[in-house]
């Protein structure tokens, strides 16, 4: 399992350091954990973060509404019941939104506000909710979790078990998930461990929305809008890649500016984006909800004749661990395709 902060070893690579990372033997107290997040001991370029990222999926095969769990709320709902359970057995410090001093810490430290330090605000929790339908009456709940949150798997996982027994309410509605069927944990094989492929276009499809700073309540689906939601995807992939990094225990070193000037030659078709609006509940009763919205569909990519490779990383890295804003409720998941076109010397 590659990654744990204090015991990195580097060695020389071509196209930037490699940094191979080592498990601790016991996961961290709350302040110890927030110590290695605000500080990480090595530093990688985005080959580097490639070869570095580990990930898990906790998945749980459930009786309930397969169609429904294809709805852009649901992935919150699964998140809030999830984190009630988790409070249950938190400290006090954590219920307070400060570090958790038990080691190990709470799980609801590391997956809900383990990212309240000052110096670490706005930093994403290292997990992901996915949820699909696998037939009309049954559906598969999918946490992933990647970095240092692994070490936490089995909190997390007794939480999530105890939270799709008692059932999932879709805003009160109906009880959209009714029970564990059979429950795995499965270690990932990702494309991040190959070369990057040569490409020079790329094919993104949104299966859940992408919300980004323009998803707001004036946002209309107009050329110009669907244009600001495109470049604010690829803007967005190079955050996400340094959240991810911090959680390997990593701080990514890359050239901006040329990362910019790869971003700004990318040619966009964005026609096949399409505004997705839906409220999200705020608890179970579905009494108090938050208006969302964002972008679903096709966003095609022209990434030139000889594109960055660090571009195509980022892209490979946001199909894994998603982008965007509130990546917590199961948004910015995307399918990424990359293809050469025949007539390219690439």
């Amino acid at each position: 399992m590659p990654f744990d902060a204090p015991h990195a070893h580097h060695q020389s690579h071509k196209e930037g350091p490699v940094t191979h990372l080592t498990p601790p033997a016991i996961a961290p107290s709350g302040v110890e954990l927030t110590h290695l997040l605000a500080h990480p001991q090595g530093q990688c370029d985005l080959e580097g973060l490639a070869a570095a990222i580990s990930m898990q999926d906790l998945a749980f095969e459930c009786e309930g509404d397969g169609q429904l769990a294809q709805h852009p709320a649901f992935p919150a709902a699964v998140r809030q019941v999830i984190g009630s359970e988790l409070m249950s057995t938190a400290s006090r410090e954590a219920l307070a939104g400060l570090p958790c001093p038990w080691g190990p810490a709470c799980g609801l430290h590391v997956f809900f506000n383990g990212q309240s330090n000052k110096q670490m605000a706005g930093l994403a929790c290292p997990w992901l909710v996915r949820t699909d339908s696998t037939g009309a009456n049954s559906m598969r709940v999918t946490l992933r979790l990647f970095g240092l949150g692994q070490l936490w798997c089995n909190s997390l996982g007794e939480a999530a078990h105890r939270a799709l027994e008692r059932g999932i309410n879709l805003a009160g509605v109906k009880s959209a998930c009714q029970g564990v069927l059979i429950r795995s944990v499965d270690r990932l094989w990702s494309p991040l461990q190959d070369p990057v492929p040569k490409a020079n276009r790329a094919l993104v499809h949104f299966t859940t929305p992408f919300h980004g700073a323009a998803s707001t309540e004036e946002l209309m689906d107009s050329p110009s809008d669907r244009a600001t939601v495109g470049s604010q995807f690829l803007s967005s992939l190079l955050s996400r890649a340094e959240d991810i990094a911090r959680w390997h225990g990593l701080s990514l070193a890359v050239d901006r500016q040329m990362l910019d000037d790869a971003v700004a030659s990318v040619q966009m078709t964005m026609d096949a984006l399409d505004v997705s609006e839906w409220n999200r509940a705020i608890s179970q009763s579905g009494t108090a909800r938050i208006p969302m919205r964002g972008h679903t569909g096709l966003l095609q990519l022209q990434l030139g004749p000889a594109p960055d490779p660090a571009l195509l990383r980022l892209l490979q890295i946001g199909s894994q661990l998603h982008c965007g804003q509130d990546l917590a409720f199961g948004l910015g998941r995307y399918e990424l395709f990359l293809t050469a076109d025949q007539d390219s010397s690439c």
